[in-house]
């Protein structure tokens, strides 16, 4: 009888245990899942270096965005003028508002910015902006370099 008792005790258990995975479960996928970037997108940031397949951005673009939640970034090209764009972020996208131009954004261990097109070909690399007044990139004209982030080709 006692063993009954035992076995019937050992099962129930077993089966509860087993009904908990699915709730015990979906907070670990939480976890594993958390898809927000770890750092602040807010300060100035310096286009280092320009990958996928639309390579049409300035280089040495300069992007300050005063808030990690939205507002107003000012984007300028080397020997350009300054130019504002609405911008919003919601989770680990970041949005050009009046353009529609859409990243998702992280950051690298050594604290770069990677900003990953998810509705245009780029992927753009910037580093923490040092202001230097005597430091300038020029373009010359050898490039057609002609757009900045905001902006869709």
């Amino acid at each position: 009888m006692n063993n009954m008792y035992k076995k019937l005790s050992i099962r129930l258990i077993t089966g509860l245990m087993l009904l908990s995975l699915p709730f015990l479960g979906s907070d670990c996928e939480e976890i594993l899942n958390n898809t927000s970037p770890t750092g602040d997108i807010t300060g100035s940031w310096t286009l280092i270096y320009n990958a996928g397949t639309t390579l049409d951005i300035c280089p040495g673009e300069m992007v300050t965005y005063p808030s990690a939640s939205g507002g107003t970034a000012t984007l300028k090209c080397p020997n350009a003028t300054e130019i504002s764009r609405q911008y919003s972020i919601s989770g680990s996208t970041l949005t050009y508002t009046d353009s529609g131009v859409q990243y998702s954004y992280q950051f690298t261990q050594n604290n770069e910015l990677v900003l990953t097109g998810i509705n245009n070909n780029r992927i753009l690399y910037y580093s923490q902006t040092i202001t230097d007044s005597k430091t300038s990139i020029e373009n010359n004209g050898k490039n057609s370099f002609n757009y900045n982030s905001s902006e869709l080709k």
